[in-house]
């Protein structure tokens, strides 16, 4: 945290009076309060995780937010996306957020970069910033995030989402992990593109509300719980579970499913094909391919690619079907499909921890 200009950032009486309520609190008090006045967080995506994150910074005091999105606001992101509303609807997302957080708390200095994060501008963009929050929704994003954010010391806060679910950490945080030495498996337990799959609206909202939270914390010097470790929120079952980084593999199975197969450790790696070409092979020699669809059982019975059997990626994950699966595919060539490349992605990475050939589609449509 930059904290050169603490000192020339005081509170004045208006603050003092916004405030209140937090200023009382033993951990905050004027201190605190000066810190979150003279922070600067960035925003990467200012979706579903944002749209909440964003309103109570806000209103919490943060001295300046920086807001990263190439979208327009779309009708089906207002079902999770609160921020927006249908007046809204067409507009560039970084405006419209913008002028919502203003009426919020006009003390607060918004910057807006409405384009893409890539590798050529990441740099000049986080340079200013304290913390990143991260609201993506694609790996190829979060790599330059992760990249970037290691380099220049800066703090990554992650979220993600997908269904009922929904998982928050804190990376290169005091010399803890970054998100790049972790992804695959956070790759497989879960997905998280919204335009794709499916999201509860609130979980968005929750999930967003704990980075905030994160975020406030780190400004403040409150104990911070998420750095090495990993939350997993479970909508379904209301539950928490709080996991050490480096116990993941036990609690995906992993080790269990590489002791089960009995093999030295893979060096697979995943091979693509397109879905010409899967209309070729299967046009050749269908009897000879094993092709599964990871989505899940109500994506599959809308539409399917014919001769494909059914095993979503919670299924894939247990040790039982793998087994099976093995048996099932004893000189067949396996493919497997998805509509969503993160979703494939991580069916892959399962299958690559089992010593399982296997063939990946690519950008299949329904």
């Amino acid at each position: 945290m930059n904290n050169k200009n603490i000192y020339k950032k005081k509170l004045n009486s208006y603050e003092y009076q916004l405030y209140a309520r937090q200023l009382i609190l033993p951990q905050i008090q004027t201190e605190g309060q000066e810190r979150l006045k003279q922070s600067k967080i960035l925003f990467i995506g200012t979706g579903g995780l944002a749209s909440a994150a964003l309103l109570y910074l806000v209103a919490c005091g943060i001295g300046e937010i920086g807001l990263v999105d190439d979208d327009k606001i779309e009708l089906s992101n207002l079902q999770r996306q609160i921020i927006y509303n249908t007046f809204t609807v067409g507009q560039l997302k970084v405006i419209s957020a913008k002028n919502q957080l203003q009426q919020i708390n006009p003390i607060c200095k918004v910057q807006i970069y409405n384009l893409k994060l890539i590798s050529s501008n990441s740099f000049k963009i986080i340079q200013p910033y304290d913390i990143i929050i991260d609201g993506t929704d694609n790996f190829e994003t979060r790599y330059i995030i992760s990249d970037t954010c290691k380099i220049l010391h800066k703090v990554h806060i992650y979220g993600a989402i997908f269904e009922f679910d929904g998982q928050v950490s804190i990376f290169n945080y005091k010399g803890g992990p970054s998100y790049k030495e972790i992804s695959p498996l956070l790759k497989v337990n879960i997905t998280r593109k919204c335009s794709v799959g499916g999201v509860l609206g609130v979980v968005p909202g929750l999930i967003g509300v704990i980075q905030a939270t994160e975020a406030i914390k780190i400004i403040t010097g409150i104990n911070v719980s998420l750095s090495g470790h990993l939350l997993i929120y479970n909508g379904i079952e209301l539950s928490f579970k709080h996991l050490l980084i480096r116990n993941l593999n036990n609690y995906l199975g992993f080790n269990n499913i590489q002791n089960s197969t009995n093999r030295k450790n893979s060096s697979l790696e995943q091979q693509f094909i397109s879905f010409n070409q899967l209309k070729n092979i299967l046009n050749i020699n269908i009897k000879a391919i094993y092709l599964i669809d990871v989505r899940n059982e109500i994506e599959y019975k809308i539409k399917h690619i014919y001769t494909a059997i059914n095993i979503p990626l919670r299924k894939l994950k247990k040790i039982h079907n793998i087994k099976i699966l093995e048996q099932a595919i004893k000189n067949k060539k396996l493919i497997i499909y998805c509509n969503n490349q993160v979703r494939s992605q991580a069916a892959s990475i399962i299958l690559m921890k089992a010593n399982i050939e296997h063939l990946l589609v690519s950008n299949i449509i329904f």
